[in-house]
């Protein structure tokens, strides 16, 4: 049965994984320093969405499901840079409209996202200028200008596309993880290994397989507790060897760092006294324990 378990979850997490591509549209570019999609809004002709005001460049960008861009990070505005200087065209383009604004009045500017703006902007206090801002290329640095560009002109700017990633569901305690595209949950309640499993197939996951050094670094620094030892998904099997609940041998799975390596029958992890690590043990698989669940993300 459980041999017919464990080949079941290996073809369902694998045809997950497969869903996962770096695509959103064609005419959009993924970065993968920033985990996002941008694309560069260039019309020298005319003929295309009217890129003459912040308005107009903040509803193309909503048209297509993504936002207009502003540097959320210290170097993400060398992205805008890299798009302006791969358009031939674009030779002339000095600042861009950029999704910081004014537009409600408050006398403060705020990003898209209702936040406060923590770079500088200048001439914020400037008269005479309406109420958004543009980032230089060169530099990204921010400035105050008007809410129209020049009469006869046109300023581009960028969209950008955050995937949006969601634990698949509503349970609050699976936590999501950018750096390996997984939720954990530590489940506290104490069980024996089977009603472990149970319970994380019965909410949408699977008992936790750590899969290469970085998950379990990770892991270390933001999961587990020191001084418990928690169930995870991998059970001696056949001819004595282990396997992990997503059918493979523990020896292949990227991850194996034992530290007595007890005969026992199911798999646990700990985090060691002096904090260099996740170990690997067994344990009596009727024992009961607190135990880790993974779920892989969804892509909306």
């Amino acid at each position: 049965m459980f041999r017919l378990l464990i080949l079941i979850l290996a073809v369902g997490f694998s045809s997950v994984a497969s869903r996962h591509v770096n695509f959103y549209r064609t005419d959009y570019t993924y970065v993968d320093e920033f985990d996002a999609f941008y694309k560069l809004h260039w019309d020298t002709s005319g003929t295309s969405v009217p890129l003459q005001s912040w308005s107009s460049g903040f509803l193309a960008c909503d048209d297509e499901g993504a936002e207009l861009f502003y540097p959320k990070t210290r170097d993400e505005w060398t992205v805008a840079k890299k798009l302006v200087k791969a358009v031939p065209t674009a030779l002339n383009v000095t600042d861009i409209f950029v999704g910081i604004h004014d537009k409600f009045g408050v006398g403060e500017f705020i990003t898209i996202n209702g936040y406060p703006v923590t770079s500088p902007v200048l001439h914020f206090d400037r008269p005479g200028i309406d109420r958004c801002v543009t980032m230089d290329i060169e530099s990204g640095v921010l400035e105050a200008n008007d809410c129209l560009a020049k009469p006869g002109s046109t300023r581009p700017f960028v969209c950008k596309k955050v995937e949006d990633v969601s634990c698949p569901t509503i349970d609050k305690g699976y936590q999501y993880f950018k750096e390996t595209r997984k939720c954990y949950k530590v489940n506290k309640k104490a069980m024996n290994w089977s009603k472990a499993m149970e319970t994380c197939l019965m909410e949408g996951g699977i008992l936790l397989v750590v899969e290469s050094p970085s998950e379990a670094d990770i892991l270390n620094r933001k999961v587990v507790a020191y001084g418990t030892d928690y169930y995870v998904g991998f059970k001696k099997l056949f001819n004595e060897e282990y396997y992990t609940v997503k059918g493979r041998n523990l020896r292949d799975t990227g991850y194996e760092r034992w530290y007595q390596q007890r005969q026992n029958e199911c798999g646990i992890i700990w985090q060691s006294s002096n904090n260099d690590g996740i170990y690997m043990d067994s344990e009596v698989c009727s024992n009961n324990l607190p135990f880790i669940c993974e779920m892989k993300v969804r892509n909306e």
